[in-house]
């Protein structure tokens, strides 16, 4: 036990250590109910974060657990490099320049292992990653169910991911009860969406 806590606590590994007990602190407060795992952690990061994300296969899952992951596989890898070869390097410079290396392999390694651990996890939390229904529902059929749609007044309905939606719809041109037409636009003031018969929007599609 000795052991344990003289490497864990020792450069390079007790970067990864404070590292780690700030992440279990954050999922103890979580699951205490004073806090709220962000299901959508890493949607709304920067641009170039979320681009690095991408690239590093890390995206699809709550950054909070990536995080972790990403923290506890640094951990081990750092922790059983230095119990293995730390006492073998002499102290000074030497030892430093160990210690950094140790800390870049560990990172290294932590970012492939999470990358791996997260593939089968992403399914878990697709639900969560989907575009806004505003962007989602763009070009979808509806139905007219009320007498008439016009620019002021209208209702149709629509299947979406196997929910049926009920929506305030709005035309330039007339539609009448059960009349088929496309949903092209949000109308964020009224929550309504401006509609097209979908005979205009398949002819408009075909002219161009």
């Amino acid at each position: 036990m000795e052991t344990f806590f003289e490497v864990a606590f020792s450069f390079p590994t007790v970067v990864f250590s404070v590292l780690l007990c700030v992440a279990i602190i954050y999922w103890l407060i979580s699951l205490s109910g004073m806090g709220d795992v962000d299901a959508d952690g890493d949607i709304d990061v920067a641009g170039d974060f979320s681009g690095l994300m991408v690239t590093l296969g890390l995206q699809g899952v709550p950054l909070p657990l990536v995080l972790t992951l990403l923290f506890l596989a640094g951990w081990l890898t750092s922790y059983f490099i230095d119990l293995a070869l730390g006492a073998l390097v002499p102290s000074g410079i030497l030892h430093w320049l160990y210690a950094l290396a140790v800390l870049f392999t560990a990172l290294v390694a932590g970012l492939l292992v999470t990358s791996i651990v997260v593939r089968p996890l992403r399914p878990l939390f697709r639900r969560a990653y989907l575009p806004p229904l505003q962007k989602r529902i763009i070009g979808t059929p509806c139905v007219v169910i009320s007498s008439s749609v016009s620019e002021t007044s209208g209702r149709a309905e629509a299947h979406l991911d196997g929910a049926h939606l009920v929506l305030q719809v709005r035309s330039h041109s007339p539609l009448s009860h059960r009349e088929r037409a496309i949903l092209i636009e949000h109308i964020p003031d009224a929550n309504a969406w401006w509609v097209v018969p979908e005979a205009e929007f398949l002819s408009g599609g075909s002219a161009g």
